[in-house]
């Protein structure tokens, strides 16, 4: 699922999508039409449905690229031959950054993915999951090698770690003054204190 091969869009159908993720994000995706989204555009409805059969294809679209991006940011982190800490805090830090950058596709990728129909359902969850894995299996290594402490439990600790990044999808301002960099290595720092081993 990770090596799903992503095409690359036309113009415009990049600003199909473009526009949707802010709908979707605004709206919700279940309060959202293919008229909104024409509307959104200036074009007739019949002009978005030469490029898109249905809502339904773009949000998978939308979800399928976002969680791609994730996967080709962090997937290869993960492999480095680098200590294990390291990675983590690049992996963390890789992620923020995935989100940042896809503000409106950020928030469908965490939340109105939901609303995909099967088998894209399976299909998507199966890449989250082989996503969170990347983390869970390097908490548990950096637990056996005894880096971080040896009472947490890798899945509850990869739950927490991505869960209190999220959110920053809710609040982040492109024009505010932090950046991605300050808000990763801030966000590493307090993350990873409440992991590492005593003494």
């Amino acid at each position: 699922m990770s090596n799903t091969n992503i095409k690359t869009l036309s113009p415009r159908k990049q600003e199909i999508l473009t526009a949707a993720q802010k709908l979707f994000s605004e709206k919700g995706f279940n309060a959202a039409s293919m008229r909104d989204v024409a509307k959104k555009l200036d074009i007739r409805p019949a002009s978005l449905y030469s490029h898109y059969n249905s809502k339904d294809d773009i949000l998978w679209e939308i979800a399928i690229r976002c969680a791609n991006e994730f996967h080709q940011k962090v997937d290869p982190i993960a492999k480095l031959d680098l200590p294990i800490e390291v990675r983590l805090e690049k992996m963390i830090t890789a992620h923020i950054y995935v989100i940042i950058k896809n503000i409106n596709a950020s928030a469908i990728f965490f939340q109105e993915w939901k609303h995909l129909n099967e088998p894209r359902l399976s299909e998507y969850a199966q890449s989250v999951a082989e996503y969170e894995a990347l983390f869970r299996n390097l908490i548990q290594e950096g637990i056996q090698e005894g880096i971080f402490r040896n009472d947490l439990r890798p899945g509850f600790i990869t739950a927490m770690i991505l869960s209190s990044v999220n959110w920053i999808h809710q609040w982040y301002k492109p024009e505010g003054n932090m950046t991605a960099e300050n808000i990763g290595k801030q966000a590493v720092r307090m993350i990873l204190e409440g992991l590492y081993k005593a003494g």
